[in-house]
């Protein structure tokens, strides 16, 4: 994991099992708008629960577990939670 000072952290690199705060979303409006609807939008708690053979990753979000590859995985910024 990279962590920035300010403990921002991409959640392909995020650690596992480590409560987080969604920050930033940078794909494209319809992906952003679907990522939403799972949940996943800036200020929702995320927790990264388990990597995928492929790169990608399990992420618990709103009571429920979504599988992302690793590309949308690199355009989600979180802060780790305090």
């Amino acid at each position: 994991m990279v962590a920035g000072m300010d403990g921002m952290v991409s959640l392909v690199t995020a650690p596992l099992g480590v409560p987080m705060t969604l920050v930033t979303c940078v794909l494209d409006s319809a992906l952003r708008g679907r990522l939403s609807i799972l949940g996943l939008r800036p200020g929702a708690h995320v927790e990264v629960l388990h990597a995928t053979p492929g790169g990608g990753r399990v992420v618990a979000v709103a009571g429920s577990r979504v599988a992302l590859d690793r590309n949308v995985l690199k355009s989600l910024t979180a802060r780790l939670a305090a």
